[in-house]
């Protein structure tokens, strides 16, 4: 193997081991090369170092790294030239050309493993220039997520449903369940059963979204990564559905039958109204957005009631709920195909960003999710735009490597 390929292969492996994601053979390889000689072991030392990294890159920062890989490209072809030059000459040069052809080696493998791991921020792939590499990143195109989901019915029967799919289907009660271009609708028709309740799931995958129109008319706006759990046709004195991740609601009003909607943390209880509920289960908080009418969060233990423009923001880990005064429009833009970001966490941003992009990123440190973004995007483009964002803000730098972005602070 050559001195330039083997250094490489070495960054690689490197580069590798810093975002955790080495294999079994890069373990191995890098076990055979940190035993070469101690001055390997402390390359490596000095190189999966995260505070040099982050010092390293905002030096490289400052320079043209093409200009600089072509000096290096420039250097190893003549360096190499001069040591076979000197292995022609007379024997009583030969030791001292092998010292300097030993401190060459370990000098250029050293700026290699640097310029290599510097130039994307993780690692330099064999036989890609800089430049080839600057392209990919901004020639990969993550696209907007699309109208979709999954059906369970009564029976168990799963059936998936995809944009612009038509189907009619009949369940157990009688209820008849159609989809078109708009979404999906039940109509409640020759119901067998007055007093059994049959109910449905309607779950969103990443990157989907899908509407659905309930027995009783109530339309439901599910965001990516949601479940609704619902009777296909209401029945008793409440219209119970249960909720995981995120909805919007309009409601058909029925003073005499409250619209109830459950999640794993509280309810929401309301008359008619429109609404979004936001419920992750991996985010700290569930938050209650009202846009019309009147609503009624409810945690166990005490109740709030909000009135439009209100929000009401429940601490899981506290169990504390506060209500507050928002621009709504910024918590239901989802539903009108904008994502607005105001003075928020990167590391929020992004978790919502991957559900509707089923984009793949990491943080290379802790600080760089604090980042405060505000931004006003549209929905329904690829992920381009806000990539390009990412990078013209100074305080983090951005980096594709294997379909992953790794997200670190300048």
């Amino acid at each position: 193997m050559g001195l330039s390929k083997k250094h490489f292969l070495i960054a690689e492996v490197l580069a590798a081991f810093f975002t955790n994601t080495q294999t079994e053979q890069q373990e191995e390889e890098y076990e055979i090369w940190e035993k070469e000689r101690e001055s390997n072991r402390d390359l490596a030392k000095h190189v999966l170092d995260k505070d040099n990294y982050i010092r390293f890159e905002r030096i490289a920062n400052r320079f043209d790294r093409q200009k600089g890989w072509k000096v290096f490209k420039d250097s190893l072809i003549k360096n190499s030239e001069v040591t076979h030059e000197i292995d022609l000459k007379s024997v009583t040069r030969e030791k001292d050309s092998r010292r300097r052809l030993n401190r060459f080696r370990y000098w250029v493998g050293y700026a290699a493993v640097g310029i290599i791991l510097i130039s994307c921020g993780m690692f330099y792939w064999i036989n890609r220039p800089v430049e080839e590499k600057r392209e990919t990143i901004f020639a990969y195109q993550i696209d907007a997520g699309t109208t979709g989901a999954r059906l369970t019915m009564a029976d168990g029967k799963v059936v998936d449903i995809v944009k612009d799919q038509t189907f009619l289907l009949k369940e157990q009660d009688g209820t008849m369940i159609v989809t078109d271009s708009a979404g999906i609708d039940y109509l409640v028709h020759e119901v067998k059963d007055e007093k059994k309740e049959v109910r449905n799931t309607i779950q969103t995958l990443t990157g989907m979204e899908y509407t659905l129109t309930l027995s009783d008319g109530t339309i439901v706006y599910l965001n990516a990564e949601s479940e609704i759990n619902f009777p296909v046709s209401f029945k008793g004195e409440q219209r119970i559905i249960e909720l995981s991740g995120e909805a919007y609601f309009v409601v058909a009003k029925d003073e005499k039958h409250p619209f109830v909607v459950k999640t794993p943390d509280l309810s929401v209880k309301v008359l008619g109204t429109s609404f979004n509920l936001r419920a992750y289960g991996n985010e700290k908080n569930v938050v209650t957005t009202l846009a019309e009418g009147k609503v009624q969060v409810f945690d166990g233990q005490k109740f709030r009631d909000i009135t439009p423009g209100e929000q009401v923001v429940y601490e899981k880990e506290t169990k504390n709920m506060q209500v507050k005064q928002v621009d709504v429009s910024r918590y239901t833009a989802w539903r009108d195909g904008k994502f607005i970001f105001r003075n928020e966490r990167l590391e929020d941003i992004m978790m919502y960003l991957a559900r509707w992009y089923n984009v793949q990123y990491k943080f290379m440190d802790d600080k760089v999710k604090d980042i405060r973004i505000g931004a006003k995007l549209n929905r329904y483009s690829d992920m381009s735009p806000i990539i390009e964002m990412l990078k013209t803000n100074a305080e983090m730098s951005v980096c594709l490597v294997d379909g992953v972005y790794y997200i670190s602070v300048r």
